[in-house]
């Protein structure tokens, strides 16, 4: 494992190591505040992501989802029993 000293831009963007770059095979992280301080990962292309925040919570796909699977990832959260809102017409 190799550690590195990373640079934070005026713009509020750190550029990772080449290194670890070519290491994964994609282009999107999750970054998350833990007790020991910053954790950034590598999202798989098919990975959806749950996140919560102060401003609300929602779903990350790099490819986007079809209703069909969001309501599959929503039922698998909150259990089968509870009721969705069904799409407005």
């Amino acid at each position: 494992m190799e550690t590195f000293t990373l640079k934070v831009f005026n713009t509020g963007q750190v550029t990772l190591p080449k290194t670890w770059r070519d290491k994964v095979a994609t282009k999107h992280f999750l970054a998350e505040e833990t007790e020991e301080g910053l954790l950034i990962k590598p999202l798989k292309k098919e990975e959806v992501v749950y996140f919560e925040n102060k401003d609300g919570f929602g779903l990350y796909c790099e490819k986007g989802l079809p209703v069909e699977k969001i309501l599959t990832k929503i039922k698998a959260l909150h259990g089968p029993d509870r009721k969705i809102l069904k799409k407005a017409r």
